[in-house]
């Protein structure tokens, strides 16, 4: 109503650690040894700083956030019963049990990863035999008990069809989906020629625009406006503190165990990738941002690094960084 940007969603990856191995895995290089994950007093505190900000939904990643010893902790900490909550889950280590506790808190809904309909061609993908089994369990046992149900779907050019026969699957099941870009990060490092342009990006909204059900982050910003909502709708907290604009985004703007949250924001608002609203997936179609900070990555063992210690941030900030 004041026309002033307000945090709408806060993404945790809580734990790098995963089952799968997938072959475009944005979240390989999350690991970083000798390094405590963020406590729960961590994870409360900055939780409470992003609902100071507007926040008042929150996703839970990993790797696969169930192998997390205090799964559960972490998901009361962010007040399901209040707030909306979701998880995204390789299904692997789903239960039944689970998913009744999850919905017995409050959860909203479960994110299942899945990348074909095939399950030799998706398991391969997601580099763990049977995969494909254990989200069509998970899908039935979350309608059982009446849990939403969302298939975010990881999909490049040459996928793009795969992507369209999940959807058909997806509106005939009753569950919804979320179409994830391919970004050149983690596993997928420098593989520009299966990324998304602008031309490929009309596709892809006159898909969302014939399917209601579908849904992204950019489709529900705050400000009624298609596009990136990185910095000032939605920030991730990387498993170790890092805070960048979303979980495939490998540039950190601050860590929220060595300043206040809302200092690190006001920091990426400023940024001027951000700033300028990119109207469709800066780390997916953004020719710009994917050659000076993307591709900067590259060179680092683990993410998200430094943006101070990006050359053409420095640049683009006269040094005074």
């Amino acid at each position: 109503m004041l026309r002033k940007p307000t945090l709408r969603i806060c993404e945790f990856s809580i734990t790098p650690e995963c089952q799968s191995n997938c072959e475009f895995c944005y979240a390989s290089k999350f690991y970083r040894e000798g390094q405590p994950l963020l406590s729960l007093d961590e994870i409360r505190n900055t939780w409470k700083q992003a609902k100071a900000l507007g926040a008042f939904s929150s996703v839970v990643f990993g790797g696969e956030p169930l192998l997390h010893p205090q799964f559960f902790d972490i998901i009361r900490i962010l007040e399901p019963k209040k707030h909306i909550v979701t998880i995204t889950t390789n299904a692997i280590s789903l239960t039944e049990e689970l998913v009744v506790n999850l919905k017995r808190e409050g959860v909203f809904l479960i994110n299942f990863s899945l990348n074909s309909l095939d399950p030799a061609e998706n398991d391969k993908l997601r580099g763990f035999q049977g995969h494909f089994d254990k989200v069509m369990q998970g899908i039935e046992i979350c309608k059982r008990h009446g849990m939403d149900v969302f298939l975010p779907v990881a999909t490049a050019k040459s996928r793009f069809q795969e992507t369209l026969d999940i959807v058909k699957f997806a509106r005939e099941k009753g569950v919804g989906v979320t179409v994830n870009l391919m970004c050149a990060m983690g596993r997928a490092e420098g593989q520009h020629e299966e990324l998304f342009d602008e031309e490929f990006w009309v596709k892809l909204r006159a898909l969302y625009n014939a399917n209601p059900d579908l849904r992204s982050d950019y489709d529900v910003n705050l400000d009624l406006k298609v596009g990136c909502p990185a910095g000032f709708e939605k920030i991730h907290i990387a498993p170790y503190g890092d805070v960048t604009g979303c979980s495939m985004n490998p540039v950190s703007f601050g860590n929220v165990r060595e300043e206040p949250l809302a200092k690190i924001v006001e920091r990426m608002r400023h940024f001027h990738h951000f700033s300028k609203r990119h109207p469709s997936c800066i780390v997916a179609v953004d020719k710009d941002f994917i050659t000076d900070y993307m591709d900067f990555g590259a060179r680092y063992s683990t993410l998200p690094y430094p943006v101070r210690e990006n050359p053409k941030y420095i640049e683009d900030n006269k040094g005074k960084v």
